[in-house]
């Protein structure tokens, strides 16, 4: 399949003439929060047997490059299982705020809807899940080509993990990403 490349000129008709001036600094300093959520229809969402409330779609999964990139849909108001992350990673929260929970259910931290985070591999025990609505966050995995992350029983004992091959596995079975098109 071969790549489309659009001038920038093209690509401003194509996102239409008040974004356009947007875009190129003509109006506003601030963009206006929206009222409604993330539009989530063109995405097709995914589950892993037995980790509830957590929905996936994977985005790209790089293998020489070692990262892997995801969408994930935490159920407002529940928790995942309680897991370890075995790869650097950053979040970019797109809708509702993300709760992260330390392993004995204590709230450790809020990351609400427009914040990035990076962290590195390792890390305590924890589990996380979305706050009043559903949260909705892109991951980047980054750097292993083994465990990204390790799922834990309640004695903290291993009951599955999910590795970069998984991932991609998991890529390759799911329906693709929804493509742009150029309008003509």
């Amino acid at each position: 399949m071969g790549k489309t490349t659009i001038t920038r000129r093209e690509g401003m008709v194509g996102v239409g003439s008040a974004m356009a001036a947007v875009a190129v600094g003509a109006s506003s300093t601030k963009a206006a929060p929206t009222v409604a959520g993330f539009d989530q229809s063109n995405i097709k969402w995914n589950m892993l047997e037995g980790i509830d409330h957590v929905w996936y779609h994977v985005l790209k999964v790089d293998p020489e490059a070692k990262i892997v990139d995801l969408l994930l849909k935490f159920a407002a108001n529940q928790r995942i299982v309680l897991h370890k992350h075995h790869a650097d990673y950053s979040t970019f929260i797109i809708q509702g705020e993300l709760r992260l929970y330390d392993d004995a259910g204590a709230l450790t931290e809020i990351r609400p809807s427009g914040s990035y985070v990076e962290k590195p591999a390792g890390g305590a025990p924890h589990t996380e899940g979305g706050g009043d609505v559903d949260c909705i966050a892109w991951f980047s995995n980054r750097g292993a080509d083994g465990m990204i992350y390790e799922i834990l029983g309640p004695d903290r004992e291993t009951v599955a993990t999910l590795s970069l091959q998984d991932f991609n596995n998991l890529w390759a079975a799911q329906e693709p990403p929804v493509q742009p098109y150029i309008p003509g």
